[in-house]
């Protein structure tokens, strides 16, 4: 199983605006920090803010803000949202002659929650305490 990309960048844009909790940060400002596209940058914030991860204002002075504490932000939660979908696999691409009937979905199924569990156990405020990973943040902008 792989992460979009907008699950990616949604994680990082939450890392970068934790790491810099005394001011407000551009979508510019992450963009340019991750070389990523602001206008796909743009989605991610949205979908973020729509999800209350992330406050918005608009205009001079504008930029984002955490919309909760570090502490309070799940990241197993982060990824159900940003993942348009968790299935592992897609049982309707091709039809099969299992569909409904398949064990194999359940076990797919079991893992999934598992993995979304496991990530549950991880917040926002857990991965900045790692220095590292702080200060490698905190030099790209």
């Amino acid at each position: 199983m792989e992460l979009t990309f907008h699950t990616d960048y949604g994680l990082r844009t939450l890392m970068y605006a934790a790491s810099h909790p005394d001011r407000k940060v551009t979508m510019r400002e992450i963009a340019n920090a991750y070389s990523i596209s602001l206008d796909h940058l743009r989605k991610v914030v949205h979908r973020l803010a729509q999800n209350g991860y992330l406050v918005t204002t608009k205009g001079r002075g504008g930029g984002l803000t955490l919309g909760r504490s570090p502490e309070r932000i799940r990241i197993g939660e982060v990824v159900t949202v940003m993942e348009e979908s968790m299935d592992i696999v897609d049982c309707q691409r091709q039809p099969c002659p299992l569909c409904g009937a398949c064990s194999l979905k359940e076990a797919f199924d079991s893992a999934k929650y598992a993995f979304v569990d496991r990530l549950n156990e991880f917040t926002l405020a857990g991965l900045l305490e790692n220095r590292r990973t702080s200060l490698a943040i905190r030099k790209l902008g």
